[in-house]
């Protein structure tokens, strides 16, 4: 978070320490708390009131008056949202289109770094992709501007020409599934929480997350100088044990380098240094110091708690947790801490005991949810694959579908689903009595709520080809169309015979 004493003697940044994200237990334990520190008199004020705020995949519980501080988030892509900022986000892309075509391409015969402007309907918004640089060859810079009702989305992604088709539809993707969540919401559904906005996992994703980037901080109104962060990133797959942070303090124990240096740590008082688990999951450990008075820094409190994480595993990432007093323009030790040693132990292990995976189950959606009173606006969007947010009729944006299948009546909680479109047979298939038949993936759109008649309830049945489990959808189908006898999405299905 800031730096410490030792950390600037040593010019090597300890790095934040860390969270606890376990299993998905749909009702997470508790961390196993060693020595757990009762809360003083003057901090149980603090916690008679308390918000769970939810990032990434996990959630933690605060004192209401703390102040959330989002810090940079990548989710496949990075992804900015900008409260109130429809107007902002516009006025950003058009100064990143002019800056692109102000600027050419030395190695491309000094063409304009722009390549296109794209506009784009759902949500309303436009992809701007460019060259890196006057420099690039074949490097790209690809942002997407969005509109989410009254919030402005920036979605980038730096990709190689090459890859320039893939990174487009990732952040059309992202653009479609991101919904805009208010600050005390915890969906139930899998995905991530980020700043007033909620992105459910993709179809896509079905061999694998490839892991997120996500940064929070808090700050207590009543005790100023204490800040309290959090960041979760991908475990390193290759040497998890190389960013371990009891590993870390024992190499700066060994080497404590100069006199200074090894006169600074005699004077560091430790009140912990041990393993931390959670659930299973064995790879936490923690480290709570006591920095003296060094110069014009003051004495402050040091404490951080890492994980090394599993690789491949999105619920157990590498992730840390610290907590520091004397906090003053970003640096530890500006100020004099406000909190004594037992009430800042206390008060960690308070708060690192709520971190805690958001527990996610499709049928806790549906039973939670499947009353018809509403809670998401008529015109709401979802893709398929996403689970459906609110109970009601939905209508695709496909047009022309052969088969009646656009308006659909479709429950909280079930997955949207494809449509089907048919083809014309082939003379081989006229003969076996057969018509080809393939999937596309869709937007759905909320048009009306209600529950289907019992009429409806049977033209449902009969276009029920188009409803397909996340299960029976091979991560290929997810990101085409999946026909019968084997085409990708938007093409006619082949003819056989």
């Amino acid at each position: 978070m800031y730096p410490t004493a030792i950390q600037r003697l040593l010019l090597a940044p300890i790095a934040a320490a860390a969270l606890l994200l376990a299993a998905c237990d749909h009702q997470p334990k508790e961390w196993k708390k060693p020595n757990m520190t009762t809360l003083t008199p003057r901090l149980q004020p603090l916690f008679e009131k308390t918000k769970t705020v939810c990032f990434g995949r996990f959630m933690v519980d605060v004192p209401v008056s703390a102040a959330v501080a989002w810090g940079e988030t990548t989710v496949s892509l990075g992804v900015s949202i900008y409260p109130d900022g429809v107007d902002k986000v516009k006025a950003e892309a058009q100064q990143f289109i002019d800056e692109l075509k102000s600027e050419k391409a030395i190695y491309l015969n000094n063409i304009p770094l722009l390549i296109s402007v794209e506009d784009i309907r759902h949500p309303e918004g436009k992809i701007v992709t460019g060259y890196e640089g006057f420099e690039a060859i074949g490097e790209l810079k690809i942002n997407g501007y969005f509109s989410l009702n009254n919030d402005g989305v920036v979605i980038d992604a730096r990709p190689l020409k090459q890859y320039r088709e893939r990174a487009t539809a990732t952040i059309k993707s992202i653009a479609r599934r991101l919904r805009q969540r208010a600050d005390d919401e915890a969906p139930a559904e899998p995905g991530n929480c980020l700043k007033r906005a909620f992105l459910p996992d993709s179809p896509d994703d079905e061999e694998g997350h490839p892991g997120e980037f996500v940064n929070i901080g808090f700050r207590l109104m009543e005790f100023p100088d204490v800040h309290f962060s959090i960041q979760v990133r991908p475990t390193n797959p290759h040497d998890p044990e190389r960013e371990s942070l009891k590993a870390q303090w024992q190499r700066m124990k060994d080497d404590k380098g100069p006199p200074e240096v090894e006169e600074a740590f005699a004077k560091v008082k430790y009140f912990r240094e041990s393993p931390r688990q959670l659930h299973e999951w064995t790879t936490g450990y923690e480290v709570l110091t006591w920095a003296p008075d060094e110069g014009r820094v003051h004495a402050y409190h040091d404490f951080e708690l890492r994980f090394t994480g599993v690789a491949g595993d999105a619920l157990k990432p590498y992730a840390s947790i610290q907590l520091q007093t004397g906090v003053g323009n970003n640096a530890a030790g500006a100020v004099k801490a406000s909190l004594t040693d037992a009430e800042t132990i206390a008060l960690w292990d308070k708060m690192t005991s709520t971190v805690r995976v958001r527990p996610t189950s499709a049928a806790s959606i549906k039973s939670a949810g499947s009353s018809l009173h509403p809670h998401v606006p008529i015109g709401e969007l979802a893709a398929t694959g996403r689970i459906c947010p609110q109970t009601g009729w939905w209508e695709s944006d496909q047009p022309g579908e052969k088969q009646d299948n656009r308006r659909r009546h479709i429950q909280t909680g079930e997955r949207m689903p494809h449509v089907v479109s048919l083809d014309e047979p082939s003379l081989w298939q006229k003969f076996k009595g057969e018509r080809p038949s393939y999937r596309k993936a869709a937007i759905w759109k909320l048009v009306s709520y209600g529950e289907a008649t019992a009429g409806a309830g049977v033209a449902a049945q009969a276009a029920s080809v188009a409803q397909v489990s996340l299960d029976d959808v091979s991560s290929k189908d997810a990101r085409a169309g999946t026909p019968e006898t084997g085409t990708s999405e938007g093409t006619s299905p082949q003819k056989k015979g």
